[in-house]
């Protein structure tokens, strides 16, 4: 920016240098008097007659982090969605994007199956060796892209920010009934960083299948993590979904993706391991631990609750209750989370516990 100062009817400035986008001034002083003076598409000083000269707009506040909920009636036919803000960044300059290890290497074991003692369920005891971590469980266009019984409606969001991530909605096409009779939308979304680095990648068919949302997200730097979900079960979706996409936001790609029926909606990243929980009542419940930068599977343990109440069942369950007998399979296998150095899926009303090795 040039500073200024305006004295008896005189504007000067200092040595030139870049104004906002880059464009030098090359000129060692400015004189100003009754008439007017402008740099070409972008400073405009006003003041004709002796006023002074307009200030500059501060640089625009980032994009806030969700978006107005959008009404988007059911479309007859492919049609973009509300266009996104782009991505402003505050100080003018684009940041760079650090690239993502993405070499796969050999993992140890993570996990093994929580151990209760004879006749009782396993208790939750204090652990330093694994810090609490939450799962990542916030997901992007319910309403818009998953089938329902009335179709779907235009209640969700068309544009979110989660995790350092910019999620947004493309297009919307009906993708006719699913296998369970309900009418649903193939979606194309795409996801870039949402400080304004790497480039943004465009996912639709065939990384997204139709009536599929997407379930969670998790970041780490320049890789994301997506989980691509339905809520039903496989047989009713026989394109695929319930997958896990990993993206390279500095280069804009796909990197991997997991086979279907790998994910619910829950991902928790511990450090080179990806845990994803998958399953629901009559399709059997297992965790999923994944190599992050490959996508192998290094693990799959069966999910058996063996904790009871879990932590969200607990303000709705009194003492001498019990929850549902150990090994039932009712309730989906969701909200992998680190409590007290162990490592929890929840089910129904329990929670399935496993020993880190």
């Amino acid at each position: 920016m040039l500073s200024s100062s305006v004295t008896a009817g005189k504007f000067t400035s200092s040595a030139p240098t870049a104004i906002p986008f880059g464009l030098p001034i090359p000129v060692e002083s400015w004189k100003w008097t009754s008439k007017c003076v402008a740099v070409p598409l972008l400073v405009v000083l006003s003041g004709c007659g002796g006023g002074a000269p307009a200030t500059l707009s501060p640089s625009a506040a980032p994009a806030a982090s969700v978006a107005p909920a959008a009404s988007i009636a059911q479309p007859s036919a492919t049609r973009a969605a509300t266009p996104p803000a782009p991505v402003q960044i505050a100080t003018g300059t684009t940041p760079a994007c650090e690239p993502f290890d993405w070499a796969p290497r050999a993992l140890p074991l993570l996990l093994r199956p929580g151990k209760p003692a004879a006749g009782k369920r396993a208790e939750v005891t204090e652990h330093v060796q694994h810090a609490d971590r939450a799962a990542a469980e916030q997901g992007a266009f319910d309403s818009q892209c998953q089938d329902a019984p009335d179709g779907p409606s235009g209640r969700s969001p068309t544009s979110v920010t989660i995790d350092g991530v910019q999620l947004d909605l493309l297009s919307i096409t009906p993708a006719g009934k699913s296998g369970r009779g309900w009418l649903g939308n193939q979606c194309a979304f795409s996801a870039r960083l949402a400080d304004g680095s790497g480039t943004a990648v465009r996912l639709a068919g065939p990384e997204i299948p139709p009536f599929k949302r997407i379930g969670a997200v998790v970041r780490s730097g320049s890789a994301v993590f997506l989980s691509i979900s339905f809520n039903g079960y496989s047989k009713e979706f026989p394109q695929g979904g319930n997958r896990v996409l990993a993206l390279d936001l500095c280069a804009g790609r796909v990197v991997w993706q997991s086979p279907d029926s790998t994910s619910n909606s829950g991902l928790l990243l511990l450090g080179d391991y990806l845990i994803s929980p998958y399953g629901f009542t009559s399709e059997q419940r297992s965790l999923f631990i994944l190599d992050a930068r490959s996508g192998s599977v290094g693990q799959r343990l069966p999910v058996v609750e063996n904790v009871c109440p879990s932590e969200r069942w607990a303000p709705h369950w009194q003492r001498g209750e019990r929850c549902d007998p150990p090994g039932q399979k009712v309730g989906a296998a969701t909200n992998p989370h680190v409590r007290a150095g162990k490592l929890l899926v929840d089910t129904n009303t329990g929670s399935a516990a496993f020993e880190f090795e």
